[in-house]
């Protein structure tokens, strides 16, 4: 058995943000395979208001793993803190801009399909424990 040391946190918050960053990558990416399997099996109108309901998810999420691990220097607990707050904060209004958008904006849209895409990648985020422990 090897006795490794712990990892400082500079290379830590540098892991914890490949994981993050990957994770947000792979919604966007079953986002996409979803989306073409729909198109196949069902309609552009189908695939399109699932992609469009995916990406309502995947984009805030994306803003808030750059605003979380965004830096490259280490900060203290409590900026960290703040920055989970202000990126979750940030999330929810650009989710609810882009719902907004894409319910005012895109006609015609499948509602069902826009919220089954906003649902899987909201529940994808379940997964996320399983990915970032591996």
């Amino acid at each position: 058995m090897t006795n490794s040391k712990p990892l400082s946190s500079k290379e830590l918050m540098k892991a914890k943000k490949t994981e993050v960053f990957l994770f947000v990558f792979f919604q966007f990416l079953a986002a996409c395979v979803i989306t073409i399997v729909i198109y196949i099996a069902n309609s552009e109108l189908s695939a399109y208001s699932f992609f469009l309901g995916a990406i309502a998810s995947v984009i805030p999420s994306a803003y808030m793993a750059i605003r979380v691990f965004g830096g490259k220097k280490v900060r203290p607990a409590q900026e960290i803190a703040k920055s989970f707050y202000k990126g979750e904060a940030g999330k929810l209004i650009i989710t609810a801009l882009m719902m907004s958008l894409i319910f005012s904006l895109v006609k015609p849209l499948a509602a069902g399909f826009f919220f089954a895409g906003f649902g899987i990648t909201v529940l994808s985020h379940w997964l996320s424990p399983f990915v970032l422990r591996h």
